[in-house]
């Protein structure tokens, strides 16, 4: 099976975050104010804090490096992530920022790797940006989540 960062590699422009799954949010997000040395108004939720939902996420940047902490709520998130290889709590995956989304997935698709895990269906829309997470029963293992940001446009151009 080809690796698919050699793939992916002309369409990488750099890490969109790092994704770590925890069991409980608020607790995380106090950790790494407290060791990181956070304000804690810098941190961004979604869904805002207590609103339900299945998943709850937390992203802050530390230096270059955007982190997202993730606590899955419901029965079908809790099963599927906290099955993942990594053991549950820590290190889930890592986030690319990608130039062309869709060039991407069908380089990989034409080597056998698929959308799937998280983002079934394929590339999904939120907001301003398109993202894919990729099955990692075809990427032996590696959990991979590529992002194309609208302002990527400009900046590969200079």
């Amino acid at each position: 099976m080809a690796d698919p960062r050699s793939l992916l590699a002309r369409h990488i422009l750099g890490v969109a975050h790092v994704g770590f799954i925890v069991p409980c949010l608020d607790e995380a997000v106090a950790n790494a104010v407290r060791v990181y040395g956070l304000d804690a108004s810098t941190v961004r939720y979604q869904p805002t804090p207590g609103e339900a939902a299945p998943t709850r996420f937390a992203f802050f940047t530390v230096g270059d490096l955007e982190f997202e902490l993730i606590e899955p709520c419901s029965d079908y998130f809790r099963e599927l992530l906290l099955a993942m290889p990594s053991g549950g709590a820590g290190i889930n995956h890592v986030a690319w920022k990608v130039d062309d989304i869709e060039a991407a997935v069908a380089r990989l698709e034409a080597a056998g790797m698929y959308p799937g895990h998280v983002t079934p269906d394929g590339i999904v829309a939120i907001g301003d940006k398109k993202m894919v997470y990729l099955d990692p029963a075809t990427t032996g293992g590696l959990v991979l989540e590529l992002i194309e940001y609208p302002q990527q446009d400009e900046v590969h151009d200079q």
